[in-house]
């Protein structure tokens, strides 16, 4: 890692990172769909290599207005080869292997002001690209599987070809803002709010980027009232969570056991709905 910092001014910073670093290979004894793989192209997929990656960030760090508020900036870009990829096999395990190249490359910035001694805003954005540039041997889907299986007459052996398509958990943009505002109700006594709102684009979740998989661009607002002692020696928050009642999800993948009939079916990790939360804290 090669780090160079240079202090522009008491109040802005401008960086350039670079990094390498490599994640170590192994063996999948389980991926019997390697070892057939190899009688035909002579490259046994159960075998997966070293991933390793080459990174550099360039970036600026600022103090605005006196103190009064911060911002950050950053472009980023890595380049990866023989990515380790895990794909879910459809009836009960998951294949471990190599994707050939990725690229993700972006950028972010955040900013945090205090508008007034009370009203404190912040602010964040990114966008992303993150996408596989080679990757001809990805696992298929359940639906190319069943399409596989009718045209040879056999389960295994299903690859698609992913290259030039989006990595899993990869939004392409996103985008956050909130505001909180503290304020004396007495000479010991404390009022807050907090407010904030997050937008983000559209996920694949699956490995092999089945559509059934893909979370749709989403927001959620949450929300804070809290009222505590001034020293700091307790406080109560009413907490609420996505109070739009968005309907979204972490995780998913093929239900297992597609041959004893759940092929084409699926399961889905649901995050919470609306929910509100009470916290009481007492320091002693």
């Amino acid at each position: 890692n090669i780090n160079v910092q240079w202090d522009v001014t008491d109040d802005a910073m401008l960086y350039v990172n670079w990094a390498n670093g490599y994640k170590a290979g192994g063996f999948d004894e389980d991926n019997s769909l390697g070892r057939e793989y190899v009688e035909e192209y002579g490259r046994d997929l159960s075998l997966f290599e070293d991933e390793e990656v080459d990174s550099w960030e360039i970036g600026a760090k600022m103090t605005l207005a006196e103190g009064r508020g911060r911002m950050n900036v950053a472009y980023f870009q890595s380049d990866y080869e023989d990515v380790q990829v895990s794909a879910f096999d459809g009836t009960g395990g998951f294949i471990v292997g190599n994707a050939a190249e990725t690229e993700v490359e972006g950028v972010e910035a955040d900013i945090e002001f205090a508008l007034t001694e009370s009203l404190v805003v912040n602010a964040a954005a990114a966008w992303l690209d993150a996408k596989y540039k080679s990757f001809a041997d990805a696992a298929c889907t359940e639906p190319q599987v069943l399409e596989h299986q009718a045209e040879t007459g056999a389960r295994r052996g299903c690859f698609q070809d992913l290259s030039g398509e989006p990595l899993e958990f990869a939004p392409e943009y996103t985008f956050y803002i909130g505001a909180r505002y503290d304020t004396s109700l007495t000479d010991s006594l404390d009022l807050g709010f907090g407010l904030d709102y997050l937008w983000s684009d559209d996920v694949a979740i699956a490995n092999d980027l089945d559509p059934h998989l893909i979370q749709e661009s989403y927001d959620k607002w949450n929300a804070r009232v809290s009222l505590g002692a001034s020293d700091g020696s307790w406080l109560v928050s009413l907490i609420g969570k996505n109070l739009g009642d968005e309907k979204t999800f972490t995780w998913g993948n093929d239900v297992p056991l597609a041959a004893l009939g759940f092929s084409e079916t699926y399961f889905r990790h649901i995050d919470p709905p609306s929910t509100w939360e009470l916290v009481a804290r007492y320091n002693f």
